[in-house]
């Protein structure tokens, strides 16, 4: 206690330094788990794609060939295509993705997380929903309105309902690094109306399929291959190269990371602090330790003393 009172400031800060690292290998992986099971969760309940494919122009026939795949538990043909928009107070303007929702119910894959509003009403022409990003950063409500270029022809979209969505939980734009929800968002319109503007009635651009847990994903990647090839298809993907799902597992990889490296850094400084000081105790003692050992004390129980 004696050496412990002469040596506090040294005492506390290799506390403060071991709390340090135990308190960020807790955090780290505490957020590391935490995430990882929100995101599966939310990708489980919500449906999202495991495999994913674009292509130019097909006809909605052919979800009876794509649904016979061994392994397929859910089809979606959509219409998606890249759309200019005006936004006011935007001096350049941004770009976003146009993406169809099915007129009624709940899409088979991808499926939305209606935070405010209502879904868009396939009877009035002109009603989105936005992500919740996008709109954010643009102060969008439901019954806010922009413009967009939609086939070469300029409208007026009004927002009915912000949403979030497992397949684009990072949103990026073409060329970007990074997310930058003022510059690019994605919003959702029903089937008949972007058909209509874009003229794909009774066909589809884009495929997102939901596969069983045991599914050979690799083997639905090439039979979707050959029968989309015909019709532009720019190549089946799985979930690991979806865009959104690859950033958002780089982000936790490297959260995970920091819970292995970090941690072991600080209690590395620690231990060598210890031993800096009990060596510095030892040599100022060592004329105590010589007189333990003249009246019988062992290198081990002198040992025993200093290391406990």
């Amino acid at each position: 206690m004696r050496d412990l009172l002469r040596m506090w400031a040294q005492a506390l800060a290799i506390a403060f330094v071991m709390a340090c690292g135990v308190a960020t290998l807790v955090l780290a992986i505490g957020a590391y788990r935490s995430l990882e099971e929100t995101r599966s969760a939310f990708y489980d309940r919500y449906r999202f794609a495991t495999v994913f494919s674009g292509l130019t122009r097909a006809p909605l026939y052919l979800r009876e060939r794509i649904v016979s795949f061994a392994g397929v538990s859910g089809v979606e043909l959509r219409i998606v295509e890249p759309v200019l928009l005006d936004i006011p107070g935007m001096a350049e303007p941004a770009s976003a993705i146009a993406v169809s929702i099915p007129d009624s119910g709940e899409p088979a894959v991808n499926r939305l997380y209606l935070r405010t509003g209502r879904s868009p009403d396939p009877a009035r022409s002109g009603e989105v929903a936005v992500t919740e990003p996008f709109a954010t950063a643009h102060r969008m409500t439901p019954g806010s309105t922009f413009d967009a270029i939609l086939n070469g022809r300029k409208r007026t979209l009004t927002v009915t309902g912000i949403v979030l969505s497992p397949e684009y939980i990072y949103a990026l734009g073409p060329g970007e690094m990074v997310p930058d929800q003022r510059r690019f968002g994605v919003f959702f319109m029903p089937r008949t109306v972007l058909a209509g503007i874009f003229d794909m009635d009774g066909a589809f651009n884009d495929v997102a399929i939901r596969t069983q847990r045991d599914a050979d994903i690799h083997a639905i990647e090439g039979a979707l291959d050959l029968v989309l090839r015909p019709f532009g298809g720019t190549g089946a993907h799985g979930r690991t190269d979806q865009i959104s799902h690859a950033f958002l597992d780089n982000e936790l990889v490297q959260l995970r990371a920091m819970a292995a490296v970090i941690p072991p850094i600080f209690l590395f400084v620690s231990a060598f602090l210890v031993n800096m000081i009990l060596s510095r105790l030892i040599v100022l003692e060592r004329e105590q330790i010589g007189l333990m050992k003249a009246v019988g004390y062992g290198p081990e129980a002198i040992t025993w003393h200093y290391g406990s």
